[in-house]
């Protein structure tokens, strides 16, 4: 079983915390955006790491603004050893996301047409989770580098 996102981030397998920053991306006119210029800057020149990064918060910010009226804040955590990220919504129903994202709808052999985005966090992170904040949730996504698992 993968480790969940607390036991990466808190146990300290992603190492020392090297840099934070937090975002309000709420009244933001272009959210995914604001949130991949953070993620250029604090995450600098690995392309892979950076484009799957930059991929996964989107997804994040998608899923807020489709689902949950929109998203509050965003908050990435750069680490010795990989990155969390996390987008903060006013929802409060964290069981409405899916214990297993799915890329296909009812049927095996249809791809569905909505649904992906967590799907997507899924296979490019290594571990992603949801937790209750004061005002709604925080979906967070952990990304390791490569051979640090």
């Amino acid at each position: 079983m993968p480790p969940t996102t607390a036991e990466l981030v808190h146990d300290r397998n992603l190492g020392d915390l090297l840099k934070h920053r937090d975002v309000v991306l709420e009244g933001c006119e272009a959210p995914q955006r604001t949130a991949r210029v953070v993620l250029a800057d604090m995450l600098g020149t690995d392309e892979a790491r950076t484009d799957d990064a930059m991929l996964v918060a989107s997804e994040l910010i998608a899923n807020a603004i489709q689902h949950a009226g929109g998203a509050v804040s965003f908050r990435i955590e750069v680490y010795e050893l990989g990155s969390a990220l996390g987008v903060v919504d006013r929802a409060s129903d964290t069981g409405a996301l899916p214990v297993s994202p799915s890329n296909s709808s009812t049927e095996p052999t249809d791809v569905a047409v909505s649904g992906r985005g967590l799907f997507i966090v899924q296979r490019l992170a290594n571990t992603w989770s949801v937790e209750q904040t004061e005002n709604g949730k925080i979906v967070i996504a952990v990304l390791t580098q490569a051979g640090s698992r």
